[in-house]
């Protein structure tokens, strides 16, 4: 059964998210600074390393979220603060010494990836450790870290010309070495143990393919994964993709205009966040899943045809509004219904639906941009949205599926 959730416990996790996505905002900020700016890389190998630095993710999200699920997560997560303070601190050894190089920064991209492909699986499954009776709440907040978190690290990355490379990256060290305080604070102990009668060793790949098997046997959290993974393949390409080419095409805009592009979907996100807190969460999670893919697909169909740049990035942050519930009701059903034993698999696969299908999703739109243009490529991922979210719910009898946490974010039927 699930504890009563501990105001300490809950600040402390929160504190712990912030403390890793603010340096990991830096990190999207700084890695290709140093790379375009400090080294003035080609624009070929410079394609190259920031892929190296996603092969990680891809890799090795799914051993994260196993890895996870058989040892102590707080320890784990301990371990994984520290290895990732040693890095920066590496780096700006290097560049102190005038000994940077493209080597040096592959490495530091390979291991930052490696690091948070364990990272993100085990935080998730301490999440309802903390959360207790209030899952649907702390899921809320914990996206509301991350995307608050992640936009201040990139804030403060943004000021490398002024500060230095070097005081940035001793800033990003300290964050997330302060970490290790927060995360020393969350409850610790083994996962629990598979019900008795089960296999207690398998193979590995039937150990990661339990996660798949949890999602599938359960209704409710394959429709939330596979309208997940349809949001990954077909909309994450709009937000890296389309809409940069579009301000460029459309509005002949620069790094700014761009820039704004991604700050009104946050700042969606953001307002999503704050209004699903206020309200004390949702009380049908896979209908309101259903419905911000709907409202995500009428937020981008305004922009194929001509509008005013103001109107433009209103529909951006409208579709951010959107992706922010998407991001908070699939979560929830997943963190809900997972077993403990499978939990870091199962938020491993759904971080891997949405985020490993990205280099998919801005292929599909960079090929449709090429044919169709900036502005009609919005076609493939409206009309794939719409057909991964019509089919699954016309399988899956799910509209009426009750969160677990209630309206009020408590958990009314408790797991025993």
């Amino acid at each position: 059964m699930n504890a009563p959730e501990s105001p300490h416990a809950s600040g402390w996790y929160l504190t712990s998210v912030a403390s890793f996505m603010i340096p990991a905002g830096i990190q999207m900020v700084m890695l290709p600074y140093l790379l375009a700016i400090e080294l003035q890389q080609p624009a070929a190998r410079f394609g190259l390393t920031q892929m190296m630095g996603q092969l990680p993710m891809l890799l090795f999200l799914l051993f994260g979220g196993l890895l996870a699920d058989r040892v102590d997560p707080r320890r784990l997560l301990v371990g994984l603060h520290a290895a990732a303070a040693i890095m920066p601190v590496a780096l700006a050894t290097l560049l102190w010494q005038g000994a940077l190089s493209e080597p040096a920064l592959v490495l530091y991209a390979l291991a930052w990836g490696l690091v948070t492909a364990f990272a993100l699986p085990t935080r998730d499954g301490l999440l309802r450790r903390v959360a207790g009776h209030n899952v649907q709440r702390m899921v809320t907040l914990a996206i509301g870290m991350q995307f608050g978190g992640q936009m201040a690290g990139q804030a403060l990355g943004g000021r490398a010309a002024h500060w230095g490379s070097i005081s940035i990256l001793l800033a990003q060290a300290a964050l997330v070495a302060l970490g290790i305080v927060a995360v020393a604070r969350l409850p610790g102990g083994r996962p629990a143990r598979p019900p008795a009668g089960e296999p207690g060793r398998r193979s590995l790949w039937r150990e990661l393919g339990g996660g798949l098997a949890v999602i599938f046997a359960d209704a409710p959290m394959r429709a939330a994964f596979l309208i997940a993974l349809g949001t990954g393949v077909f909309f994450s390409g709009v937000l890296i993709v389309i809409i940069p080419l579009a301000i460029r095409d459309l509005f002949a805009g620069d790094a700014q205009d761009i820039a704004f592009g991604f700050i009104a979907f946050g700042i969606g996100t953001l307002l999503t966040i704050v209004t699903l807190t206020r309200l004390g969460g949702l009380t049908y999670p896979i209908r309101a899943l259903a419905q911000s893919m709907v409202l995500g697909c009428a937020a981008l169909a305004p922009m194929l045809v001509a509008l005013p740049k103001w109107a433009f990035y209103l529909c951006v942050l409208v579709w951010g509004v959107g992706g922010g519930i998407a991001m908070v009701t699939s979560r929830t059903v997943l963190q809900e219904r997972a077993p403990a034993t499978h939990q870091s698999r199962v938020m491993a696969l759904q971080t891997l639906a949405t985020m490993g299908s990205s280099p998919v999703s801005a292929l599909i739109c960079g090929f449709a941009v090429s044919l169709l243009g900036a502005r009609w490529a919005l076609l493939v991922p409206i009309v794939g949205v719409a057909t991964v979210t019509l089919g699954t719910l016309a399988t899956h009898s799910i509209w009426w599926q009750r969160s677990e946490s209630g309206h009020d974010g408590r958990v009314a039927h408790p797991e025993s």
